[in-house]
């Protein structure tokens, strides 16, 4: 029988081996990445990838290390996705940004807000299309958006950064402010339809009861109402929407600034499946749940408190799979480097399970920037 010494010498020089063919393994991703930019085609090639799959487990003889041999793989295959997007950034390429809805849509204001005009960016229908997008890094950023000023929290998106292993790289806050849009040459006196989100409505209670006759239909978002507004070219039409989805679809402003609260911002998540933070973190947000005793929540949070770190926000989200039991997610500024950051995820998880740090990034100031 080998002494231990032996096998970790041994052990050593296979990881030399690996690690080299590794680095080459990453070189020739890189020219990959450039065939696929040359030939407009998506990083992501789900077919390939699985057949990868099928063919390296079925080079093991040993059935169980064929299982982990998967698992392995299915990590290099993500990171060589990684550093495909990374190389072409690199060379100064636009990284691709994605968000939910479309032109004209307030997730489209903050990725404008974030990355400038000029970013390249797609639209997605759905907030777990851009989760899906960024976790198979078809694109390589996400925004998404997590809470507004007088709405409150938006709970799809805190049960997909749960599920989804994408990390937090930033924050944006978009100063929300509706207009009324209608087709060229209408007049406010014409209008008898109105179509918006349910929200955009909500936050427009003083102009909308300033016309009662009007007929408010909800509709998915308000970039969406806008787009329906214009297609339909009805002067009796207008949609409640933002200064930038008139642009988009030709419609005229018939009434500006027609939200009932000012300083009413919507905070946006911008997520990517690196952790590497836009700027220099402040901030953090992380999950955990709390086992079903007593005292452990009230101990979790004075976890905080000992490490120097302030709570910005709290959210309870219900755990599907366990009746009356919650996963926590926490935004904190304060002690916020890598090292406090270690420490508190220990000190969590004493009473916690799951624990996970969900990104480090820079805060978002308070914003002028107008959707």
């Amino acid at each position: 029988m080998k002494d231990i010494a032996q096998c970790r010498a041994e052990i050593d020089a296979i990881d030399r081996q690996i690690i080299a063919l590794y680095e080459q393994r990453m070189l020739v991703a890189r020219d990959v990445a450039l065939y696929k930019k040359e030939n407009h085609l998506d990083v992501l090639d789900a077919a390939r990838e699985q057949a990868v799959l099928d063919s390296r487990a079925a080079l093991v003889s040993d059935p169980d290390i064929a299982r982990s041999t998967v698992a392995l793989y299915r990590e290099i295959m993500r990171l060589s996705r990684e550093e495909q997007l990374r190389y072409l950034d690199s060379m100064n390429q636009c990284p691709v940004v994605a968000y939910s809805g479309v032109p004209g849509a307030f997730s489209e204001s903050a990725v404008v807000g974030f990355f400038g005009e000029d970013c390249e960016r797609t639209s997605y229908k759905t907030f777990e299309e851009v989760f899906a997008a960024v976790a198979d890094c078809k694109v390589k950023y996400g925004v998404v958006p997590v809470e507004n000023s007088s709405s409150g929290s938006i709970n799809t998106v805190y049960d997909l950064m749960g599920k989804y292993s994408c990390h937090i790289v930033g924050e944006q806050l978009v100063r929300v402010e509706h207009c009324l849009l209608g087709v060229p040459g209408a007049k406010i006196e014409d209008i008898t339809q109105v179509f918006s989100h349910d929200q955009g409505f909500a936050q427009c209670p003083k102009f909308l009861g300033e016309h009662p006759d009007w007929i408010t239909t909800p509709y998915f978002n308000t970039a969406i109402a806008a787009k329906h507004v214009a297609d339909m070219g009805d002067k009796h039409c207008a949609a409640i929407a933002s200064r930038l989805a008139a642009r988009h679809y030709g419609l005229e402003i018939l009434a500006p600034d027609i939200h009932s609260f000012d300083g009413n911002h919507t905070r946006f998540f911008v997520v990517s499946a690196s952790p590497t933070p836009i700027g220099i973190p402040d901030k953090a947000t992380l999950t955990f749940t709390v086992r079903h005793e007593r005292g452990t929540l009230m101990r979790a949070l004075s976890s905080f408190v000992a490490m120097g770190m302030n709570l910005t926000h709290i959210e309870s989200r219900p755990l599907h799979e366990s009746n009356w039991e919650y996963s926590f997610y926490v935004d904190l500024t304060g002690n916020v480097d890598e090292g406090s950051l270690r420490i508190l995820m220990q000190s969590l998880a004493a009473d916690c399970e799951n624990c996970r740090l969900l990104g480090a990034y820079k805060h978002a100031a308070e914003s002028d920037f107008k959707a």
